[in-house]
C-alpha cells in the first residue's frame, strides 16, 4: 500500500467516529510538531486497551518494566525538568505556548498516545466538524485474523474553543500552530497530501507574517 492509499485508508477508518448530528468539514493525519516539546510519558494518554500486543512488544516488553520502573522513581526529576523546559519554550517565538494543562497542552499530549505497542504507534487524525475539534486513534496493528486493529476517539474541545491557525510551511510543509481561547498554542504537524485544505475549517487563518492575537 502506498502512502497516499494509506493515509486514505486510515482517514476512512477514523471517519466512522464522527458523531451523529456533526458535518465533517475536514479531517487529515497529523503529530506533534517536530520542533514543539514533547510531553513526558506520565503525561501522555494511555489508549487503544482492546489492541492486540505484536510480536515485537512482547520481545520488548523486559525493558518496559525496566522504563517504567526507572520513570517511576525518577519522575520528580522528569516534571521538574519539563517544568524549566516549558518555561523557556514559552518565550515569543517558540513552537509551543501554554502549560501542559492548558488547551494547547492537552492537544499536545493527545498527539503522542501510549500503547501497549510502541514501536507500532497507533496514526493520529485530527477531525474538524461544525462543532467540535477532535483526534482519532487509529491502530496500525492488525487482529491475528487479518482485520484491522480498533479505532478509538481521542481529546476533543467545542470548536468555538479554537481560535485561530497559522501556517507555518515556511519552517516545515504542513507545520501549523493552533490558538485556543485560553491564549495557548502549539505546533501540529499535517503529513502527507492534501494538508493545505485543513486550514480552510478553521475560525481565522493566519499566514506567518501576521502576528498571534491576543498573546498573554
Amino acid at each position: 500500500m502506498g502512502q497516499a492509499d494509506f493515509v486514505r485508508d486510515t482517514v476512512e477508518r477514523a471517519r466512522a467516529l464522527v458523531p451523529a448530528g456533526e458535518v465533517l468539514r475536514a479531517d487529515h493525519g497529523v503529530s506533534l510538531g517536530v520542533r514543539a516539546p514533547s510531553p513526558g510519558a506520565f503525561r501522555r494518554p494511555r489508549v487503544l486497551r482492546s489492541e492486540r500486543r505484536a510480536l515485537g512488544s512482547w520481545l520488548l516488553m523486559p525493558f518496559g518494566w525496566l522504563l517504567r520502573i526507572f520513570t517511576a522513581t525518577w519522575n520528580p526529576v522528569e516534571r521538574l525538568v519539563e517544568a524549566f523546559t516549558e518555561r523557556e519554550k514559552n518565550k515569543p517565538g517558540k513552537p509551543f505556548h501554554g502549560g501542559w494543562n492548558s488547551m494547547a497542552g492537552h492537544l499536545a499530549r493527545g498527539l503522542v498516545p501510549r500503547t501497549k505497542n510502541p514501536a507500532n504507534p497507533p496514526t493520529v487524525v485530527m477531525q474538524v466538524t461544525d462543532r467540535r475539534l477532535h483526534i482519532v486513534y487509529v491502530s496500525r496493528v492488525r487482529a491475528l485474523s487479518g482485520q484491522p486493529g480498533p479505532v478509538e476517539a481521542g481529546w476533543a474541545t467545542d470548536i468555538r474553543n479554537v481560535t485561530w491557525i497559522r501556517d507555518r510551511s515556511d519552517v516545515v510543509g504542513g507545520d501549523h500552530e493552533i490558538g485556543f481561547v485560553d491564549g495557548s498554542w502549539c505546533t501540529v504537524h499535517f503529513w502527507g497530501q492534501g494538508w493545505s485544505r485543513m486550514s480552510d475549517a478553521f475560525p481565522l487563518r493566519l499566514g506567518h507574517l501576521d502576528r498571534i492575537p491576543n498573546q498573554r
